[in-house]
């Protein structure tokens, strides 16, 4: 199978019904302008060869360089798992080497330098003396835009980034987060209402949409202080909609397309129109937010747009166009991550029992044996909710185990051509790295056998405990990468995480139902395996759609703990 194929497998639109439309377009350019369109996208003339020295999966064909390997990688298993699960598999195969440097042409017209090695992510993405924020994004990072803003926290380099790091921060201070448990709590009480009736149905349900739900609900208060209903169907904001629509006509963006070729695409035409809409939708908050701040208005919003907004006396359409994408940006990292670790901690907790009950252990310790929601949202809803939240050292590790197994993204970054920027590997070798788009795989780096050893592909959150836990590097762990880019928004999402967790890991048992289903015996009970794990009929993965997300949308049942399953 072509690998072009396996992408229309994964659902990404390679049609367009406006392809004779664009061929007249294209008919009424001058000869010198087309030459000028293709000169100015084509590629630099990539000469494999000067990277010789550096690890490559394959010998690079002239026009296709690794295309052929990466086809066959795909191939070797189900064609929708995500690129990092097929590189980790090759990693064991070639036995980690700490880089490797993959030629994606003709779909990308530049070279990937994979990073496998902890020690040497860490060269990227701390500071130096020559990039005091660490090494600059890539610049296809840009193509993210629509969904994370073209001049966000995501997207920003240098100066412009650190202005607006410093305007952000105050919205990520740990006693501000703490103040943000009842706007938390209050969303999760509707999350725990919807279980609760879908554990009645037994009914089927992706759980993907309800945990979506669940963490859009609360980006929503804490970033702009507005309620999006996200969880109740019929009330959903239009920040909600056009953000969901915005995303999903974005994932059928053909992978590795040219913008000149799809400019004029229905879907493009689309993706232009929500953008817009979602952008003016935004900038209007964030006006009257203002407005309220410059009139002296008492208010309690303690949002990331208003406390962003404290000082500034002008709101200069600069600053507007900053703040509308900065906002977007805690939109789509805010809700997609979240909920994404919040799925894998359910599937991890309903497939390794020992953990399940280990983390109840806990609970019941720190909130009493009442494992009602109820009971838990009181207490955290009281002065002490700070002394509990910190009490939790095994939910901390079921959160980093998960997040350890299953991160949602990586980082892309690239040197200026010139700058001598270089790494160095374990042997002692420097390789200088300008040009290239150097990208440290957190999949990989977090399950290296260095580390991690024999049990680096089990869930197991004590590892992250006592003494065995100081012995893992810091470096080891990056589902948020690390130094100054670092994830701004990752305590948040903790914070919401340990909450929900405390809140429903007791009530309710979330049944994987398909891909990664238990296999039952024939009295239709769960089967431990050697390692303590209950076995699967299939193994659970992730797929990619701009994130690694559980592939079918963690397709389960909810039950409550306790009750007779045969019985419902």
């Amino acid at each position: 199978m072509a690998i072009l194929e396996i992408f229309k497998s994964q659902n990404l639109d390679f049609s367009s019904s406006f392809l004779d439309w664009r061929l007249l377009f294209l008919a009424s350019i001058p000869i010198s302008l087309i030459y000028y369109f293709f000169g100015r996208t084509k590629s630099d003339g990539i000469d494999i060869s000067r990277y010789s020295h550096i690890p490559q999966p394959a010998t690079a064909d002239p026009q296709r360089g690794h295309w052929a390997w990466l086809e066959q990688i795909a191939v070797a298993g189900d064609v929708r798992r995500a690129f990092d699960e097929m590189l980790y598999e090759q990693c064991i195969k070639m036995d980690f080497p700490p880089v490797l440097l993959v030629d994606m042409r003709p779909v990308e017209k530049f070279l990937l330098l994979l990073i496998f090695d902890n020690d040497i992510a860490e060269q990227v993405t701390k500071a130096s003396k020559q990039f005091s924020t660490s090494m600059p994004k890539h610049p296809s990072i840009q193509g993210l835009a629509p969904l994370v803003g073209a001049r966000s926290l995501v997207t920003t380099d240098g100066d412009e980034w650190k202005a607006l790091r410093k305007r952000i921060l105050p919205g990520m201070a740990p006693t501000h987060l703490l103040s943000l448990v009842g706007a938390i709590l209050d969303k999760t009480e509707t999350f725990i209402e919807l279980m609760e009736e879908k554990a009645k149905t037994g009914e089927e349900i992706r759980l993907e949409e309800y945990t979506t739900n669940l963490v859009f609900d609360i980006i929503g208060i804490v970033t702009f202080n507005m309620d999006l209903n996200a969880q109740i169907e019929g009330k959903q904001s239009d920040v909600l909609l056009t953000y969901r629509a915005l995303s999903q006509v974005f994932n059928k963006r053909p992978f590795g397309a040219v913008w000149w070729k799809e400019y004029f695409t229905k879907n493009e035409f689309e993706i232009r129109r929500l953008d817009k809409k979602l952008d003016g939708i935004l900038k209007e908050e964030i006006k009257k937010q203002h407005k309220a701040l410059l009139a002296g208005a008492d208010t309690t919003d303690r949002s990331v747009a208003t406390l962003s907004l404290h000082g500034i006396d002008k709101l200069t359409p600069e600053i507007l166009q900053q703040t509308s994408d900065t906002l977007r940006g805690f939109l789509f990292a805010g809700h997609d991550t979240t909920s994404i670790l919040l799925q894998w901690c359910f599937y991890e907790l309903h497939r390794r029992p020992a953990s399940a009950k280990d983390l109840k252990d806990e609970l019941d310790e720190v909130f009493g044996l009442d494992a009602s929601p109820t009971s838990v949202v009181e207490q955290l809803r009281g002065p002490d909710a700070g002394k509990l939240l910190a009490r939790l050292p095994y939910t901390d590790a079921v959160i980093k185990e998960a997040l350890r197994l299953h991160p949602p993204g990586t980082t892309a970054r690239m040197t200026p051509k010139g700058s001598g920027s270089s790494i160095t590997l374990p042997d002692g070798q420097r390789l200088v790295i300008d040009g290239l788009c150097v990208t440290p795989r957190a999949y990989v780096i977090q399950r290296h056998p260095k580390i991690f050893g024999e049990t680096r592909d089990d869930f197991m959150p004590e590892r992250w405990l006592g003494e065995a836990g100081a012995k893992i590097p810091d470096s080891a762990f990056r589902p948020y990468e690390r130094g100054p880019r670092r994830c701004t928004g990752s305590e948040l999402a903790n914070l919401e995480v340990r909450i929900i967790l405390a809140a429903v890991a007791r009530r309710f048992e979330f049944v994987k139902v398909g891909q990664g289903e238990l296999d039952l015996d024939e009295k239709g009970l769960p089967q431990l395996d050697e390692k303590g794990y209950y076995k699967t009929k299939s193994t659970m993965f992730s797929t990619y759609l701009v994130t690694c997300k559980p592939v079918d949308g963690m397709q389960s049942k909810v039950k409550i703990k306790g009750r007779d399953t045969k019985k419902g």
